[in-house]
């Protein structure tokens, strides 16, 4: 019959078009499948590298505090602070082992790596403060009253409403720079996540710095934000355990190899929540002395229970030789360590690769001293 035989032909040609059909679709959909099994095995290789980093102590456990450190000495790799029964508290020493130009020792990348066992794969780290605070000084005003305008946001820029801002403001009077004073203000933002503090000052200030205490709910965080007066270029410091050290960074080296560029440490100030203390006072002697190539690049000293008192960061007073027509030796203070005072206590470590592979980002709030952090962990497979 013909209509059968058209009949037979249609079923033909519809079946043929299925099956082109098939041939394209089903390559396209197993290319979906494997790109997500592959972002799935991803993502599981990221949790376990996160959940090493932030619950294991590693081995031995206080290896971040041990004064000669040896990296070939870290058996396991773990930041978590030993001896604590709650979850993501690390271990500030273990943290400050992974500042790269740390003098007193650090941890490389490749090393962590391997000791992760990520062959095949990269990874950065990030631990910043859980909320940006913005600080900008009206000039207008001089220091009848200091007045700072602030803005506070959540990481993602969302303003956060009905925090509470406390301010610190340490500053240093006198030509001499060592007469230390403290005092507080606070304030609380509008819907705008906005506020302003203001505080009157003397007229004779030489050296100004900040320091934000943001608290939302439970959670509280600190920033510090330098003003004036301060040289961040004239030297560096570390504190890992109780052991303070300082160092000129080569970038600041002087020129020359004449005794003008040797630093003098005349006093260390800490800087806590409850106020400043002299911490030690220096001089001109060479227990004191910081230059390069000399014998004395280093200058370390063990303070006695320092690692307790849980300072918020150390003012330095240096006697320096400036640059000329900056007038010469100078009194010159700068704030450490870096980048502690400033709020975060890792500006970035790891990978400085341009991969273009996909990558997996996990945050975290974790605690360090006693305030709240953001431990940012972004993975990737290398190609």
């Amino acid at each position: 019959m013909p209509s059968a035989t058209y009949d037979h032909i249609a079923a033909l040609g519809i079946m043929g078009v299925l099956f082109a059909a098939s041939v394209v679709a089903l390559p396209t959909i197993s290319y979906i499948n494997l790109l997500n099994v592959d972002q799935q095995q991803l993502r599981n290789v990221a949790l376990e590298v996160l959940k090493t980093m932030l619950f294991d102590t590693g081995y031995p456990s206080n290896w971040g505090s041990t004064r000669n450190f040896n990296k070939d000495g870290v058996e396991r790799f773990g930041l978590a602070l030993s001896g604590v029964s709650s979850f993501y508290v690390l271990d500030s020493d273990k943290v400050q082992r992974l500042v790269a130009d740390n003098p007193s020792g650090s941890l490389d990348y490749e090393t962590v790596r391997t000791k992760l066992g990520l062959r095949g794969y990269s990874f950065t780290i990030r631990i910043v403060s859980p909320f940006n605070v913005t600080v900008r000084r009206d000039m207008s005003t001089g220091y009848n009253p200091l007045r700072f305008n602030i803005l506070t946001t959540f990481n993602d820029g969302r303003r956060i409403p009905n925090a509470r801002v406390e301010a610190t403001i340490v500053y240093v009077v006198g030509s001499n720079k060592t007469d230390y004073f403290m005092t507080k203000a606070e304030s609380r933002t509008n819907e705008r996540g906005e506020c302003t503090i203001e505080k009157v000052l003397p007229s004779n200030v030489k050296g100004l710095i900040v320091v934000m205490k943001t608290t939302v709910a439970d959670m509280a965080t600190v920033s510090s934000h330098f003003l004036e007066g301060f040289k961040q270029n004239v030297a560096a410091a570390s504190i890992v355990g109780d052991n303070m050290t300082m160092w000129i960074r080569e970038e600041n080296m002087p020129g020359g190899s004449d005794t003008s560029g040797v630093r003098w440490i005349m006093d260390i100030i800490s800087v806590k929540e409850g106020g400043a203390e002299n911490l030690y006072e220096g001089g001109q002697t060479d227990e004191n002395k910081i230059t390069y190539g000399r014998g004395y690049y280093l200058w370390s000293r063990v303070f006695s229970g320092l690692s307790y008192d849980a300072p918020l960061f150390f003012i330095f007073s240096l006697s320096v030789p400036l640059g000329a027509g900056e007038g010469g030796r100078q009194l010159v203070l700068f704030a450490g360590p870096n980048p502690n005072w400033l709020g975060s206590r890792l500006l970035g470590y790891g990978s400085n690769s341009e991969s273009s592979a996909e990558r997996i980002k996990l945050s975290r709030s974790v605690e360090i001293r006693g305030m709240t952090y953001i431990f940012e962990l972004l993975l990737w497979k290398e190609s």
